[in-house]
């Protein structure tokens, strides 16, 4: 993995006649003679569009070099305008230095006609952070997904195939790296058949690199004072990694997992049916009255760090898309005070932010005084701040990703097996009756995963978590949530939560232990808060978390458990049409969205969310090959108690 350096956001200026400049790198961000004209001459017209993309159930296309979104904007009004437009639009851009949304609404000011999408735009731009970042505009239509990074790393990560692309870095002799053979190699290796590639220069060593990537090379009359542009034809293509599949599925589990999976595919226009054995969804490790949202933070942001943060804002995301809607579900971005467990690790949160370079929007270190008035009483020390940061009811977040689009439910059924068929998978209850046939079923049961067979080898343990409710009336004011080695979170339908206890066991009654453990974790942060609580009087739930060896989910197709020797993911043998979104631990609530956009993206052959990476980090796979590189360890222990290797 390498380490990416702190995002530098781009710095607006102009030149003397009113142009987006860049000081960084000495050049317009579009043409002189109109940014506007230059995206609907060059890029769509130079793609083809919309024509190429008219009666097609999915478009994509990928840009180098975001800018200031007026190729994404113009791209955008131009489906909208078509009514033979796809049915979905992938837009994917990467941009090294980001705009902030500020700068933004100065940039779109002259283009009235685009106000609308503009002010779209800016009302879902992320916090400036790197990574991969995915919006969903026109109710999940048009999808916007962001790579804030160098495009020479970006491009290697993406997953997907484009049927366009638009080449819109500065100019060729201002930041080669932009046009460098390597990098348009790379864009070949996305280029799905027949893709097409548009750029406003004609420079020789841009030609010479699209033709090695396999491009046919052409001119065109150009935009503006430019006399020449190019248009590229891919002439040979590599196969998709994924397969588009018949869009029937079968979801086992109504939690957060499950849920969230169904949601994801039936705003594809999946046909999707939900089974659980519960009497509705968000009843077992998903039925806590709150969970807090918040995202890791590590001195080298690493992959576990780059996937919270990734799933935390798609969460939140998620979380207003929902209440847009009208769909109810309790939340609110309180914002998350996590304070520093001694003063070594205090002084390790101040070294990551500065490191890190994160903008206060997205975290910010206070000392301890800062915390009691953010608090607004005595706390146990300083720590980081998420003013983004926040607590939502995970039974009610199921409910409403159940709600948002038509899916069957069918609750009350305990699935005990499943057997392949020539149509994919028959699902069977208890005693053994045929209950659902599907060609892709998605295992989202928590630990029951490991009850059916194909799934019985995945390293998921148990570990026992209990929460105390503290009454509302019986508690001073609190109206953020508050972490350390614990949390509080503010009080929904007058019950605060405070959590948790972590044990390998399945105990399911209430201990008066843990009751009081949890008190002892509310003294260590709040100091007095919790006097003349009694814990033997305080009630409190119990729920059971499926937690995997490195601490993160198990997201992707099943890998068979007697895999011969392999050297790579990819080489793995897996179930046809068998998938898993398990393992969320106590993170439910931040993986569940992104993971399940991620699981219908492969399922759809659409462009990933996430760096390949990180998608391969969540392998469930990735315990085989760990195994296989330990003759004689059992596969069920393989991770545990172990240093990441991959």
């Amino acid at each position: 993995m390498t380490e990416r350096a702190p995002l530098e956001p781009a710095r607006l200026a102009f030149t003397a006649q009113g142009v987006p400049y860049s000081e960084a790198y000495g050049d317009v961000y579009h043409s002189a003679d109109g940014g506007l004209g230059q995206a609907r001459h060059v890029f769509l017209g130079g793609n083809d569009l919309p024509a190429r993309w008219r009666g097609r159930p999915l478009f994509s296309i990928l840009e180098t070099g975001f800018g200031t979104g007026l190729n994404f904007l113009a791209t955008w009004a131009a489906w909208r305008a078509d009514p033979q437009r796809p049915q979905r639009l992938h837009f994917f851009s990467v941009e090294k230095h980001p705009f902030g949304p500020a700068d933004l609404a100065v940039l779109h000011e002259r283009y009235g006609e685009l106000a609308e999408l503009a002010q779209e735009l800016r009302g879902q731009w992320p916090v400036l952070v790197p990574g991969f970042h995915r919006l969903h505009f026109d109710d999940g239509r048009v999808t916007l997904t962001l790579a804030f990074d160098d495009a020479r790393l970006a491009l290697p990560q993406i997953a997907g195939r484009f049927d366009a692309f638009y080449l819109d870095g500065f100019a060729p002799a201002r930041n080669p790296e932009l046009w460098s053979a390597e990098l348009m190699a790379a864009l070949g290796r996305l280029a799905a058949a027949d893709a097409s590639a548009a750029t406003w220069s004609v420079a020789g060593g841009v030609r010479q690199a699209l033709a090695a990537a396999g491009f046919a090379v052409h001119k065109r009359p150009g935009f503006g004072g430019k006399r020449e542009m190019l248009y590229a034809r891919m002439t040979s293509a590599s196969a998709a990694d994924d397969q588009d599949v018949a869009r029937r599925a079968v979801v086992l589990g109504a939690g957060l997992a499950g849920s969230a999976c169904a949601e994801r595919l039936a705003a594809r226009g999946w046909d999707v049916t939900v089974i659980d054995r519960q009497p509705g969804p968000g009843r077992e490790t998903s039925g806590n009255l709150t969970g807090a949202l918040l995202p890791v933070l590590s001195l080298d942001d690493n992959r576990l760090s780059r996937l919270a943060r990734a799933g935390f804002l798609y969460a939140l995301r998620h979380l207003r898309a929902l209440a847009e809607q009208g769909l109810h579900v309790p939340w609110q971005a309180c914002g998350v005070l996590q304070l520093a467990r001694d003063q070594v690790h205090l002084e390790n949160q101040r070294r990551i932010v500065e490191r890190r370079g994160f903008p206060a929007e997205f975290v910010r270190w206070v000392d301890a005084a800062e915390a009691a008035r953010l608090v607004g009483r005595e706390v146990a020390g300083g720590g980081w701040w998420f003013p983004a940061g926040a607590w939502a009811s995970p039974p009610a977040l199921c409910a409403a990703n159940l709600a948002k689009h038509p899916v069957r439910t069918r609750f009350g059924v305990s699935i005990a097996g499943l057997e392949g068929t020539e149509a994919g998978w028959l699902l069977r209850d208890d005693a053994g009756t045929a209950i659902a046939e599907a060609p892709v079923v998605i295992l989202a049961n928590g630990l029951g995963v490991k009850r059916l067979a194909q799934a019985a080898h995945l390293p998921l343990r148990c570990f026992r978590g209990q929460v105390t409710y503290l009454p509302e009336a019986a508690t001073p004011l609190l109206d953020i949530v508050v972490c350390r080695e614990g949390y509080i979170t503010p009080a929904v339908n007058g019950v605060r939560c405070v959590g948790a206890s972590f044990h390998a066991s399945e105990e399911p009654a209430l201990r008066l232990s843990d009751q009081e453990g949890n008190l002892q974790r509310l003294e260590r942060m709040l100091p007095g808060y919790g006097a003349g609580l009694a814990a033997a009087v305080l009630d409190g739930r119990v729920g059971f978390r499926p937690v995997s060896p490195d601490k993160l989910p198990l997201i992707g197709p099943l890998t068979c458990a007697d895999a011969p020797p392999a050297r790579t993911l990819r080489e793995l043998p897996r179930w046809t049409g068998l998938f898993t979104a398990a393992g969320y631990g106590a993170r439910g609530i931040i993986w569940s969205a992104l993971a399940a956009e991620l699981l219908a993206s492969r399922l759809s052959a659409e462009p990933w969310p996430i760096e390949a990476e990180l998608a391969d980090a969540l392998d469930p796979g990735r315990f085989i090959l760990r195994a296989q590189r330990r003759p004689g360890l059992p596969y069920a222990l393989a991770g545990w108690g172990m240093a990441d290797e991959e």
